[in-house]
């Protein structure tokens, strides 16, 4: 496996955060006007479960039919998913407990709870190309539709997990869709540090600050422990890479990779092996980065971590790699 050097993730790691901070400082003063609870208001509020299954949107989620396997064990722990997981989720009968968001871009993100707005095919293929949801991939205009229809109808039911640097228009939407928010700051650099934009963005909106693991399905897993104390997390959707019989064009950063690499695209990604699976897959340097995060705070977390992906490249110290049904037979 080729690994990525220290200096690398350190670059990766400060890109990330350049891309993110002046949007994200805009998107916290705008969303000042929507602020009501912030997490705090969730602490220790799952008294009754001491499990949970946090639902990333990776391709495993729909190659494993993992949703329909949650459903017939009729699992009554708590249910977190990512923002991008939550169509998969309603469609296929399962309403989450929970929906976590947290990507800044001011205009992608809304499609996955319904763009009111949208009303013809969009001109950024973000969603088209990608395979983390097949059913995204075509028709848009009449599966954003099915979206705005299925989050009217079940957003009463679901508590959104919101950060500051999402777009304002999402916290709007979710609002008129019935969803509870609840906010949370991500922590971008050193609190402590002169300047630190983290403490700034706290000082005017006084929200918890989290961190995110650079992804969004991290943001649900850090909510699980930090926020509602669940001493048993399983993880499923959780590949950070591709699969390998996914075509290089399909990956979610292939148009970026491909201005860095040209014709030697290939070099812009990276082959890992999963002695679980007995697979190679791959991945790419960002995709990559959010591995090493998650495995480092994995180590320093309380209770347990059970990847239940059955795919992907997220294995290591700190989590127990496993099956979706031995955790279920486990946490009835």
């Amino acid at each position: 496996m080729r690994r990525l050097s220290k200096k690398q993730l350190e670059i990766i790691s400060r890109a990330s955060l350049d891309k993110c901070r002046n949007i994200g400082l805009k998107h916290a003063r705008k969303n000042l006007a929507y602020m009501e609870n912030t997490v705090s208001k969730l602490i220790g509020t799952e008294p009754a479960s001491d499990s949970a299954i946090v639902i990333s949107a990776g391709p495993s989620l729909h190659r494993n039919n993992s949703i329909l396997a949650i459903i017939k064990a009729k699992y009554k722990g708590a249910i977190i998913s990512a923002d991008g997981a939550l169509y998969h989720c309603l469609r296929n009968g399962l309403v989450p407990d929970y929906v976590v968001t947290v990507d800044p871009h001011p205009t992608r993100m809304i499609r996955l709870f319904g763009d009111t707005n949208m009303c013809r095919k969009s001109e950024d293929d973000y969603f088209r190309r990608q395979d983390l949801d097949p059913a995204m991939n075509s028709d848009e205009v009449r599966r954003n539709r099915e979206i705005i229809r299925m989050v009217n109808k079940f957003g009463k039911k679901i508590k959104l997990i919101i950060s500051t640097s999402a777009s304002p228009a999402i916290a709007k939407r979710c609002l008129e869709a019935g969803m509870s928010l609840y906010w949370w700051n991500p922590i971008y650099d050193d609190y402590n540090a002169p300047g630190s934009l983290t403490r700034k963005i706290y000082e005017f909106t006084k929200a918890p600050c989290l961190s995110t693991g650079g992804n969004v399905g991290a943001c649900g897993w850090v909510f699980s422990k930090a926020i509602l104390g669940i001493p048993h997390t399983a993880l499923v959707g959780m590949d950070l890479s591709y699969h390998p019989d996914t075509p290089i064009f399909r990956t979610q950063y292939y148009h970026e990779l491909r201005d860095i690499f040209g014709d030697d695209l290939e070099q812009g990604y990276i082959k890992v092996y999963n002695p679980y699976l007995k697979q190679t897959w791959y991945t790419d340097p960002a995709y990559y980065w959010y591995r090493e995060s998650f495995l480092k705070m994995s180590r320093k977390a309380l209770g347990k971590t059970y990847n239940c992906t059955e795919g992907g490249i997220l294995f290591g110290r700190g989590i127990l790699f496993t099956d979706l049904s031995d955790f279920l037979k486990k946490f009835k």
